[in-house]
């Protein structure tokens, strides 16, 4: 009744509805990204810049051999590139655009989708572009039609990595003039762009050295058989390795690490929110000041970092340990399920014995 007439009072204004969500679909967040050109987007192509700089060292290496390998530049470049850019476009790439879509009822686990569709244009565009450059410097291009799916599939690895990065370590992107000044960023920092390189180094020894192992053990055993099919020939067991099993292998490390991204972020959205405007805040207080000002500066942020990074570091390991209660407490229980399950099975089978 009160609720009643208090709506119906000429005096009160009605709340204002909630605002809808923002769609995020890939078309729409490409226009959005063309048209804003966000800080990412910069730190995207200086990535990509330092990985043409690392082919061009192993092309014009003054101090040792020169590395003339198409698929070895082509390689080295777009990972080298690609595992820092993949830093650069995930959930907390833009903190108040992210805040925003969240607070109004959008889907985590869709933006990361849809930021992994933009990231994964970008970086193809970017692998093919380098072989396009490696294919004018060497003068070969022979190998081009049966490597093209290693070219396509290489930035998913990173892409991976930095979903699982993007949830586990949610760091918001911040310029550099203010992580400079932001000591306390800095273990999160770091270990936002520890991970991905770690998990990339280790995809490429796993997507790369494993298939190439298993192709050599597979033309060992073709070579001992007394009767060798023809089909199993060794240009046949190379295509089949390399322009079928490696992407495979790929899209399914993508598949599963963005299937727990997108569980994870599910969990933690209410965090990532909190965090994000954390950030935000923290980046309008800071001094604005330039870079070369924030270098200058970084000796006596340095002394104030012992005890910053010993209370940062002790927040986030009291936050893990917060996270590995729940999950023993978890397993903990578990596992009582499944021994009260065992212990019930084998009283239904004495009794059946004893009948």
């Amino acid at each position: 009744m009160t609720e009643a007439v208090t709506t119906a009072l000429p005096g009160t204004a009605p709340e204002p509805a909630p605002a809808p969500a923002p769609k995020v679909t890939l078309p729409r967040e490409l226009i959005r990204v063309l048209r804003v050109w966000p800080d990412w987007l910069f730190g995207m192509f200086a990535s990509m810049g330092m990985g043409l700089a690392t082919g061009a060292f192993l092309y014009w290496d003054p101090f040792g051999a020169r590395i003339r390998d198409p698929l070895t530049l082509i390689v080295t470049t777009v990972l080298t590139a690609a595992a820092d850019a993949s830093l650069t476009n995930q959930l907390a790439a833009e903190p108040e655009w992210a805040i925003r879509v969240l607070s109004a009822g959008g889907d985590p686990a869709r933006m990361l989708r849809v930021r992994n569709q933009v990231l994964y244009l970008f970086e193809a565009g970017f692998a093919f572009g380098v072989a396009g450059l490696v294919i004018l410097l060497t003068k070969d291009h022979h190998w081009v039609k049966h490597n093209w799916p290693i070219i396509a599939e290489l930035p998913l690895a990173p892409i991976a990595a930095g979903n699982l990065a993007s949830v586990l370590f949610p760091c918001p992107f911040m310029r550099l003039r203010h992580r400079l000044q932001a000591t306390t960023t800095w273990p999160r920092w770091g270990a936002y762009i520890g991970i991905p390189f770690a998990l990339t180094s280790l995809g490429t020894v796993t997507v790369m050295g494993f298939p190439a192992w298993m192709e050599q053990q597979v033309k060992h055993s073709a070579d001992k058989m007394h009767h060798r099919p023809a089909w199993l020939s060794a240009d046949n067991i190379h295509f089949a390795t390399w322009l079928i099993a490696v992407p495979l292998l790929n899209l399914l490390i993508w598949a599963i690490a963005l299937k727990a991204a997108d569980s994870l972020a599910h969990l933690r959205r209410r965090h990532l929110v909190l965090l994000m405007r954390k950030h935000t805040e923290l980046a309008l207080d800071l001094d604005d000041i330039s870079l070369w000002e924030a270098v200058k500066a970084l000796p006596a942020n340095l002394r104030t970092i012992p005890s910053e990074v010993h209370e940062a570091a002790s927040a986030e390991i009291e936050q893990v340990r917060q996270a590995g209660g729940h999950l023993d407490r978890g397993l903990e229980h578990a596992l009582a399920r499944q021994a009260a399950k065992i212990r019930a099975k084998r009283a239904a089978e004495q009794s059946a014995g004893a009948a």
